[in-house]
């Protein structure tokens, strides 16, 4: 894929930068971190369609390898980001989470996975996270598991061999979300323009035989992702003129301000706690913004009227503690808080997965609780505090 067009890495520092200061007004302080937070994370692309054979295809495309063992059969998500090494963790129907070093091995395969995550550090994932999702099943579990997707989506590809019927069936029932920003790849031999009754469907259109490249596709995605990033950043921009941010942060300035805000009797060093208040800054405000957004739904919520407030409220707690793992996964290992956090943030993932399984009011005030406590320890963590109860 080509390079990106625009670096935002100091536009980024600032933000984050102006997020922290006391003086900054909680809107705009939300405002920054919305902006860095914007500009930090990769776009999340989710090919799906009904053939996992071409799906198969272009995760190789993507890749360059074959991910499965002897062409073992792959589950019906895959999920492909960057990451330090390569690393699958795989998840079972029962919730259970399976981890290995390397691509899938033929055992974890044979324990019938139904999601598969796999970290890389390829240069095709350095802005982009690929979710691969194959529709072959029962057409009974294809609008939930659309309504999945929608949730961990922000440019959709419909890839199927040719348009036809059940593709548009599928298609018509998928959640708004997921169909706002959508291309139409056709993979069969002899794809040509799209009929009219599609036109409309999809912002795109991309014929792509395969076996074959799938260049134009990326190139299109880039192009996508240059043309939001530059938005971002003008907004960014905007943002820091107002606020009076127009140079480039000064690394010593920085640090200077964070050693005198270092509390008294704290057991690190001035540029340790730097570090932490630097690297958990952004996923502190995140966690923030998300625990005050759920408090509101909440207050809101017409718990007759809405008879289906606990599966989106724990649907929310989800969101928030997979983007959290999301974040900790980059987080480097030379703090112990780091790895305390991240553990911690990885139990709590997977508390919310058994509490949706049951989804009722005492299962949100437990996911609120959840939340309420990861707060606590990313603040006390920030501070140098440690894991504080």
């Amino acid at each position: 894929m080509p390079m990106p067009a625009i670096d935002p890495t100091d536009t980024i520092a600032r933000l984050d930068h102006l997020a922290g200061c006391d003086g900054l007004s909680a809107r705009d302080a939300t405002r920054c971190a919305h902006l860095a937070e914007a500009l930090r994370k990769p776009v999340r692309v989710c090919l799906m369609g009904p053939a996992q054979g071409d799906l198969r295809t272009m995760i190789y495309g993507i890749l360059g390898t074959d991910i499965a063992p002897d062409g073992l059969s792959l589950p019906s998500a895959v999920e492909m980001r960057q990451g330090p090494r390569v690393q699958t963790l795989a998840t079972l129907e029962d919730g259970t989470h399976l981890s290995c070093d390397g691509w899938p091995t033929a055992d974890l395969l044979a324990q019938a996975p139904v999601f598969l995550q796999l970290d890389t550090p390829s240069d095709a994932l350095e802005r982009i996270s690929f979710l691969a999702l194959s529709l072959e099943a029962d057409p009974a579990v294809h609008r939930p598991a659309l309504s999945w997707a929608a949730r961990r989506t922000d440019i959709a590809v419909w890839c199927t061999p040719r348009f036809a019927s059940v593709d548009a069936r599928i298609w018509a029932n998928a959640p708004e979300r997921l169909t706002h920003h959508a291309y139409l790849v056709e993979t069969g031999p002899g794809a040509d323009a799209p009929q009219d009754r599609i036109q409309n469907a999809f912002a795109g259109y991309l014929p792509l035989p395969l076996p074959g490249s799938a260049d134009p596709l990326w190139e299109q995605l880039n192009r996508d992702i240059d043309e939001a990033r530059m938005a971002d950043v003008d907004a960014a921009h905007l943002l820091l003129h107002r606020l009076g941010q127009t140079e480039p942060i000064g690394r010593a300035a920085a640090t200077a301000q964070e050693e005198d805000a270092t509390p008294k009797g704290s057991m690190r060093s001035h540029g340790q706690l730097a570090h932490l208040r630097e690297m958990l800054s952004e996923p502190t405000l995140y966690l923030a913004r998300r625990a005050r957004a759920l408090a509101q739904d909440l207050s809101w919520t017409d718990t007759e009227t809405e008879p289906d407030w606990p599966e989106a409220a724990l649907a929310h707690v989800g969101e928030t503690t997979e983007a959290l793992r999301d974040r900790a996964m980059e987080w480097p290992d030379d703090l112990p808080e780091f790895n305390q956090l991240a553990d911690m943030v990885e139990e709590a993932t997977d508390l919310i997965l058994l509490l949706q399984m049951e989804a009722g009011p005492d299962q949100v005030e437990d996911a609120a609780g959840l939340l309420h406590q990861l707060r606590h320890a990313f603040d006390c963590c920030r501070l140098g505090e440690g894991l504080a109860a």
